[in-house]
This record gives C-alpha cells, sequence and structure tokens, in this order.
C-alpha cells in the first residue's frame, strides 16, 4: 500500500456512507484493486488491526485474536474483505486467504455475521477448492443462503449420486434433462422426454451460427428439431469454417429435412452470420441458438406465444442455465441462471424494417441488438419472459465471454461499448436517432472498441486525459470546454476513465452523458489502460484518482505528464484527506512513464500544496465555451427573489450539501432551487426544505437551471480550500448576479459580488429593488468570463506543453 496521509483511509470510509460495504466490494472487484483491501480492512477493524494482523490470524485459525476485538469491530466489513479477495483472485493466495477469512469470521463471531451471498460464496468456494464434503458441512450450518444459490449447490453436490437427475432437473422446467448412456461429455449426452408437439401456421426460423464446430454443434441442432413447436426451420450459417469441419457440419444438415446450411465467404464473426440467418430466414418469427448450447424443448414455445398472442410484442427473452461439460453449475459469486442474450426471439419483419441488423462486431453486440429494439418499439413490447431457465449456455473453456465476464467486472472494451451504444439508445428512444443499422455494419453512430472489432492497433494522441468521467463535478465539466477547445485547435484527444473511490458505486455507471457525446461524436476517442497508446502529453485532470492504483498496469506511455491539482489534498482544518501527492506522483510515473508536472487549479489549492516539488509557476487557465445565445437581463424577476445554488462538488463528502445550502436557509422570503450533486437518484441524502425546488442532475442540465435563476449563491465550507467553481462561472455567463465571500475575488474578479453569509439577504433585496444595478453586474459578469474563461489561454497553454516531435500532425 502506499504511504497515506494518516487520516486518509479514515476519510474514504467515512465520506463512502452507509452503502460502502456493498458499493466497495463492488468497486474493487470491478477495478480489480490491491488498494481497496486496504480501505476494507480499516473500515472493518479501526485502529484495532490490519489486514496484515487480520490475514495472519485467518491463516492460523486463530479465532481468540478476533473474538478479543470482535466488539470493536464491523464483522460484515470483514465478511466483505473475505468476498472480495474470493472474487478478485489478484493473487495466488487470493482464494485461499478469502477460505480462511470466512471461516475465521464464522467460528469466531457466528455464521449469523455473514450475509446471505458471503454464506453462499463461502459453500461455493469450498464446492470448488475443498471438495463437496466441506461443502455440505458449510450448507447444512448457513441457513440464509439465497434459493437460487442453494439450488445450484445442491444439484452440484449431489453429482455421481443417483438422486443427481432429480435435483438438477428441478433447476429448469419440466420435463427436465437427463443424461443418456454412452461417450462424450455429459452435455452433448443430454436427453429430455418430449413434451406434446404443438402444431402452428406460425413459422419460426431458429439460426445457429458456427465456427470449427464440434460435437456441440450436433447437440444444438437436436435440441431445436425436439422443441414442442413443430413449426420450425433451421439455418445454420457456417462462419467460414476449414474443411477439416466439413463431415460435422454434413452430419448437423443430416438430421433432419429443415435444416439449411448457409455458408459465409469469409470469417466475419457471429454477428455477421446472424444477419446474413436474418436474411435467408422464411419464419414471421426468428431466434438464435449458439452452436454449443443446448434449449429446452419448451423454449420457442414460451417465447412465440405472447407474440401471437400479443401483436403489440416485437420480441421475447429468456433466462439460461450456465453449466460447465460435466452440467456443474456452481462458480463462485457467479448466478448460474441468467439473462441469455441468444434467447432473442423477434418479429421479423418489423423489427427489420425499424431496427435492421445486429452491429457487425466480434462481440457483445447480442445486448446492443437487445437494447436498440428496446429504445425504438418501448421497452414493453418487448417481453422477458417469466419461466426457470429455458436453456444451457455451456462455460467451455475457448469461451469467448467466459473470461471477459466474472462477477462485477467485465473487459473494459464491453464497458466502454456498453456505454456508448446506451447513450445512442437514449436518442433512439428520444426520436432524435435512427434505430436503423444496416447488415454491413456501415456508418456506426457511435464508436466500437478495437477489441471488439477484432483488430490491434497502436494510436498516439496528442492529450490524452485522465479522469473519473462518470459524474460531472466542476473538474469534468470544465474538461468538456477543454476538450472541445483542443479538438477545435486540430489536436487528437483521447480520454481514459479511472474510477474515483469517492465516487463508489455498487452498480457499474456509463460515462456522463455530454462525455459520451463527445467521444461518440468523435470529437475524442476512448481507451483503456491496456490498450497501447502514445501520447504527447497525459494531463490527469482530477487527482484523487491516482490515490488507489497500487497493483494497476497501463499500456498507455506519455512524453510528458501533469497532473490538475483540482482539489486541495486536504481541507484546511485538517479534515477530508482527498489524495496523498507523493503517491499520486509515483503513480503517474508508474502507469505513464512521465515525471508529472502539477498545475494547481486555482490560488486556494496552490497554497495547499507549498510542499509539493514540481509546481508549476502558473494555475490552470480556466476554458469557457460561449453558451450561445443570452438573453440580456434587465432587472431580477418579478415576485419573490429566484436564488439558489448547483451542489455539484458536495457528492464526495456528506457534510458538503448541507453546509452549502446554509445561507439559502438565511432567505426565508427566496424561491429557492437547487441542483442536486451528480449521482445516481436516491444514493445522496440532501437536506432540502420543503418550499425549496431539487432538480436531480439527470433531470435538468446546468444551462437551463442558471436561466431560471436572478442569483447564484456559491458559499461552500468555510474548510474548503477550493477557490474555483465551476457553476459559479457558468452562473456569470448566464448573467445571473453571483454572490460569494470576499476570500474569491481573486479568481472571480468582477464576475461576482462579494459579501458575507449574513449580508446576502440585505444584498439580494438591493439589487432586486434597482434594475439598473442588476443589468449592469449581469452584463459586467458575462464581459469578464469572456475574457477570463477564454478557451484560446487554455490551449496556448497545452500547445507550450506538448513535445513537438510527437505532436500529431
Amino acid at each position: 500500500m502506499p504511504s497515506n496521509p494518516s487520516g486518509l483511509l479514515d476519510d474514504h470510509v467515512t465520506a463512502a456512507g452507509p452503502r460502502f460495504r456493498l458499493a466497495l466490494t463492488a468497486t474493487a472487484s470491478r477495478n480489480r484493486s490491491l488498494d481497496a483491501r486496504e480501505l476494507l480492512a480499516r473500515a472493518a477493524l479501526g485502529e484495532h488491526g490490519t489486514l496484515d494482523q487480520l490475514l495472519t490470524a485467518a491463516r492460523g485459525g486463530d479465532r481468540r485474536w478476533l473474538r478479543r476485538i470482535r466488539r470493536r469491530i464491523d464483522p460484515g466489513l470483514v465478511a466483505a474483505l473475505a468476498h472480495t479477495l474470493g472474487l478478485q483472485e489478484l493473487t495466488e493466495t487470493d482464494r485461499a486467504d478469502a477460505l480462511a477469512l470466512f471461516e475465521l469470521i464464522r467460528r469466531a463471531c457466528g455464521a449469523r455475521a455473514l450475509s446471505p451471498a458471503n454464506q453462499a460464496l463461502h459453500a461455493q468456494l469450498a464446492l470448488a477448492h475443498e471438495g463437496p464434503e466441506r461443502a455440505r458441512k458449510l450448507m447444512r450450518r448457513y441457513l440464509r443462503i439465497g434459493e437460487a444459490a442453494r439450488a445450484g449447490l445442491h444439484a452440484d453436490l449431489q453429482a455421481g449420486k443417483r438422486t443427481w437427475p432429480a435435483a438438477f432437473q428441478s433447476l429448469m422446467p419440466a420435463p427436465g434433462p437427463v443424461v443418456a448412456d454412452g461417450n462424450g461429455v455429459p452435455f452433448d449426452r443430454i436427453i429430455c422426454a418430449a413434451p406434446g408437439r404443438v402444431e402452428g401456421t406460425h413459422r419460426v426460423s431458429v439460426i445457429v451460427t458456427a465456427y470449427r464446430p464440434d460435437r456441440g454443434l450436433i447437440t444444438a441442432v437436436r435440441s431445436i428439431l425436439a422443441q414442442s413447436w413443430a413449426n420450425i426451420e433451421v439455418i445454420i450459417v457456417d462462419d467460414a469454417s476449414p474443411p477439416e469441419f466439413e463431415p460435422v457440419l454434413r452430419e448437423a444438415v443430416a438430421l433432419g429435412e429443415r435444416i439449411t446450411l448457409i455458408r459465409m465467404p469469409e470469417n466475419s464473426g457471429t454477428y455477421a452470420a446472424r444477419n446474413a440467418g436474418l436474411d435467408a430466414a422464411g419464419g414471421e418469427f426468428a431466434t438464435f441458438q449458439d452452436s454449443d448450447d443446448w434449449s429446452h424443448p419448451l423454449r420457442v414455445e414460451r417465447q412465440v406465444r405472447p407474440l401471437i398472442d400479443d401483436r403489440k410484442l416485437v420480441a421475447t427473452t429468456s433466462d439460461g442455465l450456465a453449466v460447465t461439460d460435466q452440467l456443474m453449475c456452481t462458480r463462485p459469486g457467479v448466478r448460474s441462471g441468467r439473462f441469455n442474450p441468444s434467447s432473442l426471439l423477434l418479429r421479423r419483419s418489423a423489427v427489420l424494417r425499424t431496427v435492421g441488423y445486429f452491429d457487425r462486431l466480434r462481440k457483445a453486440a447480442d445486448s446492443e441488438y437487445i437494447g436498440r429494439i428496446q429504445a425504438a418499439f418501448g421497452a414493453g413490447r418487448v417481453r422477458h419472459v417469466d419461466s426457470p431457465p429455458l436453456a444451457l449456455i455451456r462455460l467451455s473453456s475457448g469461451s469467448l465471454s467466459r473470461s471477459e465476464i466474472r462477477a462485477h467486472w467485465m473487459h473494459p472494451a464491453r464497458t466502454a461499448y456498453m456505454s456508448a451504444y446506451q447513450r445512442h439508445h437514449h436518442l433512439i428512444a428520444a426520436r432524435r436517432a435512427s434505430a436503423f443499422r444496416p447488415a454491413d455494419g456501415s456508418d456506426r453512430p457511435f464508436p466500437a472498441p478495437d477489441h471488439l472489432l477484432g483488430q490491434v492497433r497502436g494510436r498516439a494522441y496528442d492529450v490524452v486525459m485522465v479522469a473519473d468521467w462518470r459524474f460531472l463535478e466542476s473538474a469534468q465539466r470544465a474538461a468538456l470546454d477543454e476538450i472541445r477547445a483542443l479538438h477545435t485547435a486540430g489536436l487528437r484527444v483521447a480520454l481514459l476513465q479511472l474510477d474515483s473511490y469517492r465516487a463508489m458505486q455498487l452498480r457499474r455507471v456509463p460515462l456522463a452523458a455530454p462525455v459520451q457525446d463527445l467521444v461518440n461524436d468523435g470529437v475524442a476517442d476512448r481507451i483503456a489502460p491496456d490498450d497501447p497508446v502514445e501520447a504527447a502529453l497525459l494531463v490527469v485532470r482530477q487527482a484523487a484518482v491516482l490515490q488507489f492504483t497500487s497493483g494497476d498496469t497501463s499500456r498507455c506511455r506519455a512524453a510528458r505528464a501533469l497532473i490538475v491539482a483540482d482539489r486541495a489534498p486536504v481541507r484546511s482544518d485538517g479534515s477530508d484527506h482527498r489524495y496523498d501527492p507523493p503517491t499520486c506522483t509515483d503513480a503517474v510515473r508508474r502507469l505513464f512513464g512521465a515525471d508529472p508536472l502539477w498545475v494547481p487549479q486555482d490560488p486556494g489549492v496552490r497554497a495547499a500544496l507549498r510542499e509539493v516539488g514540481n509546481l508549476d509557476p502558473e494555475d490552470l487557465p480556466v476554458a469557457l465555451a460561449p453558451a450561445g445565445w443570452v438573453a440580456d437581463r434587465t432587472g431580477a424577476s418579478a415576485g419573490a427573489p429566484i436564488a439558489g445554488t448547483d451542489l455539484c462538488d458536495a457528492a464526495n463528502w456528506p457534510p458538503d450539501a448541507a453546509d452549502s445550502l446554509a445561507v439559502c436557509r438565511r432567505l426565508p422570503e427566496a424561491d429557492v432551487r437547487v441542483r442536486l450533486p451528480d449521482r445516481p437518484a436516491d444514493s445522496l441524502s440532501v437536506p432540502l426544505e420543503p418550499t425549496w425546488l431539487g432538480y436531480q442532475a439527470a433531470d435538468l442540465a446546468p444551462r437551463p437551471f442558471l436561466h431560471q435563476l436572478d442569483f447564484y449563491l456559491h458559499f461552500p465550507p468555510r474548510e474548503q480550500a477550493e477557490w474555483f467553481s465551476r457553476p459559479a462561472f457558468e452562473a456569470a455567463a448566464a448573467g445571473c448576479v453571483v454572490a460569494t465571500p470576499a476570500r474569491y475575488r481573486g479568481l472571480y474578479g468582477d464576475a461576482a459580488v462579494y459579501c458575507t453569509r449574513s449580508e446576502v439577504e440585505p444584498l439580494i433585496a438591493r439589487y432586486r429593488a434597482d434594475p439598473g444595478l442588476f443589468a449592469a453586474q449581469s452584463r459586467r459578469a458575462r464581459q469578464t468570463v469572456s475574457v477570463t474563461g477564454d478557451p484560446a489561454r487554455f490551449v496556448e497553454r497545452i500547445m507550450s506543453l506538448l513535445p513537438a516531435l510527437l505532436t500529431i500532425p
């Protein structure tokens, strides 16, 4: 663990709030972070132990050590640490340490100290690494394991016994599958009692794509031919397999009369093959089958009936059960029963006419296609069938997705693609973009990562900007205009995402919409740490994202680097440690191969960095792009004064929101309006008065919010060292009268008026009573920020830092 000031870990624990346990476990797994272990250990043990002491006690089975301190610690957080180790698998000892920790907690604190998820993971790990007998003992002691996890464990623990068929069959609808005698792996010997055949006039085309097929193709096709829905055709699309796979293909075609084989002229990937299958299909409905999976005989019937009964529906989906070749379904930390993207069954003509075809990628396009259909037609017109799993999804060692999707973690390329298409789907749903995509994959309206396109290429950029781009605080909002200005100046810009541990979330969060728009519009590229990239200049736009990167790696190399100190390392009263400058400097050297220059955002931050070496003598210029047309304000609005503030910087420290709103409580007669921090709804508690208007950041953009206000109030906590507030500059650009403490005069100049909190009410009364005074300040503020925020000054500063030899023409 890198060195940290004494309060750094405690402050991160405090700032995380009540959802800390789940959020940090998910964040640690998602980011493959070693430092998160230190955070969890600190949160769990406080001053009563360290991570090393805890692991030593666990490895030695020293229950007495934990019992001595159990009343002063949080056993649930100790269990969360064990859960994290069990899911991460970053070191050779992680799984063994997770098992030892779980056992230490169980024996020292009791089974109830473990949540249902912890109990399930302990039993799953025990089955995988200590054998079935150990898992059986834990199952008898753990009574809180969820029904789905318990059913999977129970089935796997019956393997090799006469009771196994019944246990396995219980996981799927009746009639359940059994394994026939014979050679080959159990998965390829699955048989199922034939349900009653259902004749109908509605034909379903089942598209089975294959490349280098093995016996799994025979299993897959047989499962389709055994469907209860009789009116089926099977279209096998071979993706240009070599000649030696011809016997398997011929055998598959010979299984029945309703089978057609299509051969792709060249290997183009699963989704290009599916598109060819959609064109060749003759059915009113079409669905898909992976070449190594197995469909329950009721799958097609259960999915097509809703479409026949309700003409408004355009597609259905169902769940599948992930199993190995040996039909084992337990994977530690992963639900075996899950949504099956290949189950999509669609009304072919309607979907092809409106939505078109799959994106032509090598991976991950099935979820995009389903999401696009939902965006185009409405989520209510795609129904997920409420049923136990209707397919067996084979977890083969060569599976493309198995190595790229784990508990809480997804390959960065898949994450980037998901963020890009979700933003585009939002535009489709708002009728601001077309849903149609051609079969050849041309004119993709958003970028696809090289990894998903099946290509590897080195790339070079003038500027790579690093931050946590999921949420918009002052740093990110300022960076939006900086990126646009650099792009306009002809520089190639890329964005690299690093999660901030001040913004931990349980669920995966896409890039903020304005940031993703820059990527989708081609203003900037998005890169991942493992992409081979050369940067002339790397700009860390948010210093705190560097703090917990121990163990992280990067293939991005920078000729020069700078760290923008967007916030002070610590508050002026010594609380809320955000980052440790030496640790951040070392992180840039390790990750990007450059010795960074530190650039303060404002004079307040500069004062807090007096001890930092390699400090730039100039602060970072403010870049505030012209906001477009703004009406001249001739005075305050009639009626009650409209005053407010934007809490974009108050999300990471619990007391900030209340402290920043204290000035508004001094205005009992005002119409107070507040834009809440950019976080998922209900994830933060902000103390608003009943008469105030509060806007979620996702519901109202900054500019329309500011145009509602006459007076913008910037009165952050007195302990806050920072002077810069992006919303305050934007409010001045919108013509608001910005009121703020006099200590910020050196940054805002004539863009604001200055007073104490107690003077805000009379100041507002004075400017409301004198329209000329209000109008003059509004004009003065706009003129001031148009000069001080000229993006050309920022571009000039960046250009002065670029190594000329690496600048891209």
